[in-house]
């Protein structure tokens, strides 16, 4: 998808392997997200505090595409 090649979505791309997904990021960096799929797998992944205070610039391009895509690499190599 676009939000993997050239948008927000950039730090999950994992080479080779076609997917696509969406970033996401609620208002005073409360939450942060990214849902993707491949042709195999779907995931979601979600960051945020149950205390309602912001993260410090955490945004869904950041740590949830990163762990996303690990967490998808371990899953296509099993």
């Amino acid at each position: 998808s676009e939000a993997l090649i050239h948008g927000t979505g950039q730090r999950a791309r994992i080479k080779g392997w076609p997917a696509a997904g969406k970033t996401g990021t609620s208002q005073n960096s409360r939450d942060a997200w990214f849902i993707g799929y491949t042709a195999d797998f779907a995931a979601g992944v979600w960051v945020g505090r149950d205390d309602d205070q912001p993260m410090g610039g955490v945004t869904g391009g950041g740590l949830p595409a990163r762990t996303w895509q690990d967490f998808m690499t371990a899953a296509r190599a099993r």
